[in-house]
């Protein structure tokens, strides 16, 4: 291999920065059906609890593997669920690199999460850690997996909405 094609294919760590700022400004500020945009298909997108990533527990809350069932939780969202009208606010850390090889970046990133009721109620939904590794295909950068790995167990009911 080269090293035109190799730098096409490497990541570089603001770009999988940007894309992650991206990713928390379109589930904050939609449209909600660009979310799958941001992954590889196949992909991994998985939310987990703390308590189960430091036990080695595969146990998911919500698990989705392809394009199919990210746009399934976007159905859901959208024209399935009924919940009363709500917005998310992402604030996110600095982006820590875990590994880096030619193809790809993993990436660790803290988070938090406030939900904006209509009425003025606010409150912190959930907070963790983004755990990404991310690759670039056809020039853009995606995600290949992304782990939210939240640090308590007690889950609310709109967790269908992505994180």
């Amino acid at each position: 291999m080269n090293d035109a094609s190799s730098s096409l294919r490497r990541i570089t760590e603001a770009e999988a920065r940007q894309h992650q700022a991206a990713y928390a400004y379109t589930i904050d500020e939609g449209p909600l059906s660009d979310w799958p945009t941001f992954f590889t298909d196949p992909c991994l997108y998985r939310i987990t609890t703390r308590m189960n990533e430091e036990r080695k527990m595969p146990l998911s809350i919500m698990l989705c593997d392809n394009h199919a069932m990210l746009y399934d939780r976007v159905e859901a969202v959208e024209k399935a669920n009924i919940f009363e009208p709500h917005f998310y606010r992402h604030i996110l850390s600095d982006s820590r690199v875990l590994a880096a090889t030619e193809d790809s970046l993993t990436l660790e990133t803290s988070f938090i999460c406030v939900r904006s009721m209509l009425d003025g109620r606010m409150d912190l939904f959930t907070a963790g850690k983004y755990v990404d590794e991310l690759v670039k295909q056809d020039g853009r950068c995606l995600f290949k997996s992304k782990t939210v790995v939240l640090d308590h167990s007690r889950i609310d009911t709109l967790i269908a909405i992505p994180l």
